[in-house]
């Protein structure tokens, strides 16, 4: 098993959640279409090496994210303007990542070996989920998620997630199927080795 650290959020000292939650904004557009904030909130916050936030210092990243990646009528589903904003904005802080892709799966192994790969690596993925068939994630369609670690099964892997605040698990062969329904793609970061 391997877990990185998503930041945990608190409001009167009660965990209400593993990441963030676009639920909280106060926008209703936001609430509605901020995933994609939300995601570059829970990565910049892992990034910035702090575990640990009240519910107000937490929504204030989320609110500087959306502003950063409004999203239109359709959402927030571009991949490369996602890592390119956030690589931009923690490039400004001092922080240099590359983003690295997937934008299209194989089979399963090669999605699982592209999220063990870097969550060993120590950075965590967004995944944008575009439609997938599984009713485990019939709440997902049209969404990012942050995948955040894995569990090694006596059948393969579970791989862990923020999603809306919660910390959720989910059977990999499922997550990564790659039937032609299903519709996802993937982005970490690495060091830049330039910087």
């Amino acid at each position: 098993m391997k877990e990185l650290h998503i930041p945990h959020i608190y409001n009167s000292e009660k965990l209400i959640g593993y990441g963030g939650n676009q639920d909280w904004f106060e926008d209703e557009w936001a609430q509605k279409a901020g995933c994609a904030s939300v995601l570059a909130s829970n990565m910049y916050a892992y990034y910035q090496h702090q575990e640990t936030f009240s519910k107000n210092q937490f929504l204030s990243i989320m609110n500087r994210m959306f502003k950063n990646m409004t999203p239109g009528q359709m959402g927030y589903p571009f991949l490369y303007k996602f890592a390119r904003t956030f690589v931009d904005i923690l490039g400004e802080e001092g922080i240099y990542l590359q983003p690295v892709y997937q934008k299209k799966s194989k089979d399963t192994k090669h999605a699982l070996s592209f999220v063990l790969k870097h969550i060993d690596e120590g950075h965590p993925i967004g995944m944008l989920i575009l439609y997938h068939r599984a009713p485990e994630l019939k709440d997902d369609n049209w969404h990012w998620v942050c995948l955040s670690g894995y569990i090694e099964t006596k059948d393969g892997y579970d791989i862990i997630f923020s999603d809306c605040g919660e910390r959720r698990i989910i059977n990999a062969d499922i997550l990564f199927d790659t039937h032609c329904h299903n519709v996802y793609k993937m982005v970490s970061m690495k060091k830049d080795p330039i910087k």
